[in-house]
């Protein structure tokens, strides 16, 4: 049986009543809203922010979570910054992707005091009715536009103009990526999704096994976030057994930071991932990898697990 990573929600919210509104922790009155919905300003989107008359929009999407707020929702530019062609907004889709844009854009500013102005989750509807789902009317009785369809917003994509980059869709709390001002203010780059080594955009074969993230922390609680593929890192000996000034044992050694990781949890995970894989090719193609990030280690446990891999190799 493969090892899988089971991502869960650390973050408890208010189950809300389907018609009730609830004032939250700042003070915004929140109303749960239906599937698709749209509006702008507060309470789920900033008011006369970067300038005063600045309204910032958004949008709910389909999935919801258990605790009855939108899995899904979008964020979007003031009008003023849209300079759409074809009619479509340009929308964020998720916290960390709003971040990387104001860290861009607004350097040194109080992100926590941006989102502290309005509240990123949405409560729910389960059960709109038809009349809901067409409009409705906010607690201080100002009708909403009309709902949105999915081909009225131009998601924004991360620099490399990858629509499934990790900035994008993922959320994470617990390793929050730093800022980067060297490679990724290069056009194109995402250290998100790039490989630092040959800047092409990651892929998620092998159940994300053929490249590896940095996660080592850099400044409080950030982490480095800058991605590599495996080969490419065994390629110029950042990742292995690399001896010199490098001193690699079983470890990858990250361009940007510096910081080194350990890679015998990484070719055990491997190994792991195989036993759901049924073409041979690419089980060899993984096992491979794994010779070659512990042959020649210096440590007992990367021995073990060397002549491990090896075995099954083998008979592969």
């Amino acid at each position: 049986m493969s090892v899988k990573e089971e991502v869960g929600e650390s973050l408890a919210f208010v189950v809300y009543d389907e018609s009730a509104s609830t004032i939250n922790e700042t003070g915004l009155q929140l109303y749960p809203v239906s599937e698709y919905e749209y509006g702008e300003g507060l309470p789920y989107a900033p008011m006369d922010w970067p300038n005063v008359g600045d309204k910032w929009g958004w949008r709910t999407g389909r999935r919801a979570t258990n605790s009855g707020t939108f899995k899904d929702r979008y964020l979007y530019l003031p009008e003023r910054f849209q300079a759409p062609k074809d009619g479509k907004k340009n929308a964020f889709r998720s916290k960390t992707s709003v971040k990387k844009y104001l860290q861009s854009e607004y350097p040194g500013m109080d992100i926590d005091q941006f989102f502290a102005s309005f509240s990123w989750m949405i409560p729910s509807k389960h059960s709109p009715s038809s009349k809901d789902m067409k409009e409705r009317t906010t607690s201080a009785g100002t009708k909403m536009q009309p709902l949105l369809s999915d081909s009225s917003f131009r998601a924004i994509t991360c620099k490399a103009g990858n629509r499934i980059c990790s900035s994008l869709v993922a959320e994470n709390p617990l390793m929050e990526t730093r800022f980067c001002d060297l490679c990724c203010s290069e056009s194109g780059f995402c250290g998100d999704c790039c490989c630092i080594l040959c800047s092409k955009l990651i892929s998620l074969d092998y159940d994300g096994y053929s490249y590896i993230r940095c996660e080592a922390t850099v400044v409080s609680s950030h982490i480095c976030g800058h991605v590599s593929h495996l080969e490419c890192a065994l390629r110029a000996y950042m990742a292995g057994r690399v001896g010199g000034s490098i001193n690699l044992d079983a470890e990858y050694l990250c361009r940007y930071c510096d910081s080194k990781m350990d890679l015998v949890p990484y070719a055990l995970k491997l190994l792991n991932i195989c036993t759901s894989i049924a073409s041979y090719a690419d089980i060899e193609k993984i096992l491979n990898i794994g010779i070659r990030i512990l042959r020649g280690s210096q440590k007992s446990i990367a021995n073990e697990l060397l002549h491990r891999i090896e075995s099954i190799n083998a008979k592969v």
